[in-house]
């Protein structure tokens, strides 16, 4: 959070290898390991989070099913979360931020509020449990009780 223009998102952005931003010098380092060639989602494996200002719509996939390949793409393909594991976790972390389940089975993103695509942002974040999270303009699109629960 900060002021306006300061290059917020553009930072995010580049530490999550947005291809419209080329660094020219230095690094950027992920448990004292270089990720400045890595692809996006070999980043992520890692343990890199981004929670964007204005989230994508993804049509055609719930969050459900996105949590649980996103959970999964970090694991050993031998050692998958079971299904009863994960819906265990999840109904922790909804009751956690006051989410209805249905909001699982709804596409990611598509027709939320800026509130409900925050507070999913957030449960992608208890799900997946990485080791490093950016939350790029958290308050962006919330009212207070939304934000005081974010």
């Amino acid at each position: 959070m900060g002021p306006n223009g300061t290059g917020k998102s553009t930072l995010s952005e580049t530490i999550m290898r947005n291809p419209r931003y080329h660094i020219t010098e230095g690094d950027i380092l992920l448990n004292d390991e270089s990720i400045i060639n890595m692809p996006v989602d070999e980043r992520a494996r890692k343990g890199l989070f981004l929670a964007m200002q204005y989230p994508a719509e993804v049509p055609g996939v719930t969050n459900a099913e996105f949590l649980r390949a996103a959970i999964n793409a970090r694991r050993p393909k031998n050692n998958l979360i079971s299904i009863m594991d994960f819906l265990k976790e999840l109904d922790k972390n909804l009751d956690l931020l006051d989410m209805n389940e249905t909001m699982t089975e709804r596409y990611l993103n598509e027709g939320c509020s800026g509130g409900e695509k925050k507070r999913n942002e957030i449960l992608q974040m208890l799900m997946i449990k990485p080791s490093f999270g950016i939350l790029d303009e958290i308050d962006s699109g919330l009212d207070i009780d939304a934000l005081q629960i974010v």
